[in-house]
């Protein structure tokens, strides 16, 4: 079916910016999946915690870049 004014293209695989999460990283979704499904946990809060451990790890290089410059800032005003 064609639209006018409507495409979409999707490209799997290549260079997506997905990677595999590390190691530790695996064991702690697992471990919180398990939890979900025994049902120790329900699964939105499994959810709401994987959603922000995983935001709170993209936003870390972010943070601690602005925290360097700050302090390389207060450093060459204290010289």
């Amino acid at each position: 079916m064609r639209l006018p004014l409507l495409t979409s293209r999707f490209e799997i695989g290549r260079g997506a910016g997905m990677q595999p999460p590390s190691p530790g990283k695996a064991v702690y979704y697992l471990g919180l999946g398990g939890l979900a499904v025994a049902e120790i946990i329900e699964w939105p809060v499994a959810a709401a915690i994987a959603a922000g451990t995983y935001v709170a790890q993209r936003s870390r290089p972010a943070a601690s870049s602005s925290v360097q410059e700050s302090q390389a800032e207060a450093a060459r005003r204290e010289s």
